[in-house]
């Protein structure tokens, strides 16, 4: 009979010891580069017909805010769903930042012959925090 009671399984086999993954901020991370690019990208959209107008040297207004509201309607847009993306971006972060913190090793509770119980973490004793 074996002392070590963790591998001990209902098929006679040990357990495969892969630890499990962390889950991965790198989505998190790109949603916040998208939101902040598409952010830039929406305001340059209101601000261009503006330029393009003074650098043209003015003229009709009228005419001007009719041609410009699409560019207006548009920029808005853009600039609200980039922003939605980057507080998405920054949720998903912090919540996957809390999950991989949370995750700790699997302690085994490990029988030597003829001694007590002690337990062991996978890989060793944790690293001391900085």
């Amino acid at each position: 009979m074996t002392h070590y009671p963790y591998m001990i399984q209902a098929g006679g086999f040990p357990q495969a010891g892969r630890p499990a993954k962390k889950p991965s901020v790198v989505p998190g991370i790109l949603l916040i580069i998208a939101g902040v690019l598409g952010l830039g990208v929406g305001l340059c959209i209101l601000v261009i017909p503006m330029l393009l107008f003074l650098i043209g040297g003015g003229g009709n207004v009228d005419a001007f805010d009719d041609f410009a509201s699409g560019f207006y309607r548009t920029g808005f847009v853009v600039a609200v769903i980039s922003v939605l993306v980057l507080i998405g971006g920054i949720v998903l972060t912090t919540v996957v930042a809390r999950k991989r913190r949370r995750m700790r090793p699997q302690v085994w509770m490990v029988m030597p012959p003829g001694g007590p119980q002690f337990q062991q973490t996978p890989g060793g004793p944790p690293a001391p925090r900085r």
